[in-house]
C-alpha cells in the first residue's frame, strides 16, 4: 500500500511532465493522427507499471462504473487463462481497461501510455548515444508516416519539405526510464517502487 504523502508527490509528477508531453504534442500536431476511438497503442502489448502508477490505475478502477469493472474483471480473467496457455517467450495483448476501443481509466493511465504517440529517445541520457524510437502506428500510415525514412530509420528533410508542415519532426528525451529517474528520482526524490508487467500486478 502506499502511502499519502508519496501518493501526492506522484500527482505533483504527472501535472509536471503532462506540461511537457502536452505542449510536445501541440508542438507536433502535424505529425499525430491520433483519434478518438484509435486504440492500436492499446491492443498489444506488455504495459510497464510501476507500484505507484498501479496504485493510480487502482484509484481509477474504483471510480468506474460496477458493469465497466465487471467487463475489466471478465477481461483480466481471460488474459490470465491465455497466458497460462501461452508457449512463447513474449506475452503480447490487448490492455485490459481497453473497453469499446477507449481507455477506460484515461485520466490515471500509465507513464507509457501518455507518451505513446510522439518520437522519442530510447534510454536517453545526457552522456549516451541517442537512439531515435518512433511510434508503431507509423506502420499504418499514422504518426509521423509522411516524414520518416524506414529505410534509415530517420527523419528525412527531403521528406519534410514536401509535407508544407510549419513545425520540423522533432524527437523528445519521453523514455518512461529517463522521465522516472530523470524526473522523479533525482529531481522529486519520489520512489516508483518495483516495475512489472501490467498483467502481473493483476
Amino acid at each position: 500500500m502506499v502511502d499519502k504523502e508519496r501518493m501526492e508527490k506522484f500527482y505533483q509528477f504527472i501535472r509536471v511532465i503532462m506540461e511537457r508531453i502536452n505542449s510536445h504534442f501541440e508542438d507536433q500536431k502535424e505529425y499525430i493522427h491520433c483519434k478518438e476511438g484509435c486504440s492500436l497503442c492499446c491492443e498489444k502489448g506488455e504495459y510497464p507499471c510501476s507500484e505507484l502508477e498501479f496504485e493510480f490505475l487502482k484509484q481509477g478502477f474504483s471510480l468506474l462504473d460496477k458493469d465497466i469493472q465487471q467487463q475489466i474483471v471478465e477481461n483480466i480473467v481471460q488474459l490470465k487463462k491465455e497466458k497460462a496457455e501461452f508457449d512463447g517467450k513474449l506475452f503480447m495483448h490487448k490492455c485490459p481497461f481497453l473497453i469499446n476501443h477507449r481507455c477506460s481509466v484515461y485520466p490515471f493511465r500509465m507513464i507509457i501510455c501518455r507518451t505513446f504517440g510522439l518520437s522519442y529517445y530510447e534510454k536517453a541520457t545526457y552522456e549516451e548515444k541517442n537512439t531515435l524510437k518512433v511510434p508503431f502506428c507509423i506502420e499504418q500510415g499514422l504518426n509521423y508516416s509522411e516524414v520518416y525514412d524506414k529505410e534509415n530509420q530517420t527523419f528525412s528533410t527531403e521528406l519534410f519539405k514536401k509535407t508544407g508542415y510549419k513545425k520540423e519532426p522533432l524527437t523528445y528525451n519521453l523514455d518512461v526510464e529517463f522521465l522516472v529517474k530523470k524526473f522523479g528520482q533525482e529531481i522529486m526524490d519520489l520512489d516508483f517502487g518495483e516495475f512489472k508487467r501490467l498483467l502481473d500486478w493483476l
